[in-house]
């Protein structure tokens, strides 16, 4: 799947687009829902997309002539009775496994794959991750700082 990337600014129908990219491929095939993962930059985006997906899952499951239904109609291949039935499947299969619904914070994300590595990465087992940008910043600019005379490409 080719990646695409949608540049918009607030108020724009991000999350409506983002939402029916998602639907687009979980009504093709309901078991898909495990294998994306959706990234957002906050707890309240991440929370208000898994809300949506799930409303317009609900929506689409009961046959409610939504916008989201008129969109999905003009891009797949599918009928309406068909997106209604994939609807109905994909929602009872994110509910009865929660888990598998991937929409993240891409701090999350990162915190994951962080421990998923601990090990190989030599982390210490009670390792914490500090998202202070500033401190990390501060703490960069000084390892520079300090390592500048040892190296001589750096003017």
């Amino acid at each position: 799947m080719p990646l695409i990337i949608y540049k918009s600014s607030a108020g724009s129908g991000k999350t409506f687009t983002l939402v029916k990219e998602y639907l687009k491929i979980v009504l093709q095939d309901p078991n898909e829902y495990k294998h994306i993962l959706a990234i957002t930059f906050t707890n309240k985006a991440t929370e208000e997309m898994k809300t949506r997906i799930v409303n317009d899952l609900t929506d689409l499951a009961k046959g409610k002539q939504t916008d989201m239904l008129k969109a999905l109609l003009e891009e797949l291949s599918l009928n309406a009775e068909k997106i209604k039935q994939n609807a109905f499947y994909t929602l009872q299969r994110i509910l009865h496994n929660y888990a598998r619904f991937e929409v993240r914070t891409i701090d999350s994300f990162f915190t994951r794959i962080v421990r998923s590595f601990a090990k190989e990465l030599n982390l210490p087992m009670r390792y914490s991750i500090d998202l202070d940008q500033r401190k990390a910043l501060g703490e960069a600019m000084t390892l520079f700082y300090n390592d500048i005379h040892n190296n001589p490409d750096i003017e």
